[in-house]
């Protein structure tokens, strides 16, 4: 029998392991751009490039949603920036006019959400990760080899495996969305303490829970669906920092 807040330990087991991923993969690609360009600023646009589906995604989705909700876009923009002397870098932007804390926390949340529901169509749609995930759950190792080759079997598996991964990489919240969203989750948190201090732990109306466990469930299979995805081209990322670390050593040792 599934516990009441199940879906909520899934989401919290795989969005601290999305971000330590994205850190990793975007540190690595960095590290390989400038070992073999050197320049700095050129393997930035290379890290640009790489991740622009998702780039395009993040920063539409923050302009729609503030449309949406009535508030003014200023400014859309898309492309590499760096901010001063500073290693702080942005891939893109949309300034929007003035908002209240909630409209703007939403808009800073956008990208994440736009980003879960991508990922969960190709997943489920084209890649049929929840019938890959039945098999799995039987533990039936042929089965699962199975179900594996037919997958990869898709046409054009690669580039939707491309699209899952340039769009997981940039929709996690930035610094700036997270500046908006921040206030709302701290004032959230002190009402929370406040109401259970006063009036002891609530009876959470069914509907609630239920609801609240469909968008952790939805945000929970995303993250997982992009943890699998982004395992394989880890693996191809190690082996390239391998072998560049290597060449790049005996290159110094001559």
């Amino acid at each position: 029998m599934m516990m009441p807040w199940t879906p909520l330990v899934a989401l919290a087991a795989t969005l601290l392991p999305l971000v330590l991923v994205k850190r990793w993969i975007t540190g690595s690609l960095q590290e390989l751009s400038i070992r073999w360009i050197g320049d700095a600023d050129v393997a930035l646009v290379l890290y640009f490039t790489l991740i622009l589906p998702g780039v395009l995604i993040h920063e539409i989705s923050h302009g729609l949603t503030a449309l949406i909700l009535g508030v003014r876009v200023q400014r859309f923009s898309i492309g590499p920036v760096r901010k001063g002397r500073s290693t702080k870098v942005s891939l893109g932007s949309v300034q929007i006019g003035k908002a209240d804390p909630l409209r703007a926390s939403l808009i800073g949340l956008a990208p994440l959400l736009a980003g879960s529901a991508v990922i969960l169509l190709i997943g489920v749609f084209v890649l049929g990760v929840d019938e890959l995930a039945a098999v799995v759950a039987t533990q039936d190792v042929d089965g699962i080899l199975a179900s594996l080759t037919q997958v990869a079997g898709i046409p054009d598996f690669w580039i939707w495996l491309y699209l899952i991964f340039a769009v997981s990489n940039a929709m996690l919240p930035s610094e700036s969305d997270m500046a908006t969203v921040r206030p709302v989750l701290i004032f959230l948190g002190i009402v929370t303490v406040i109401v259970l201090v006063v009036a002891g732990v609530p009876a959470i109306p069914e509907g609630v829970v239920q609801f609240v466990n469909a968008v952790a469930g939805y945000l929970a299979s995303a993250f997982a669906v992009t943890l699998a995805v982004d395992a394989v081209f880890m693996f191809f990322i190690l082996v390239l920092l391998w072998l560049t670390r290597r060449i790049k050593r005996r290159r110094r040792d001559y």
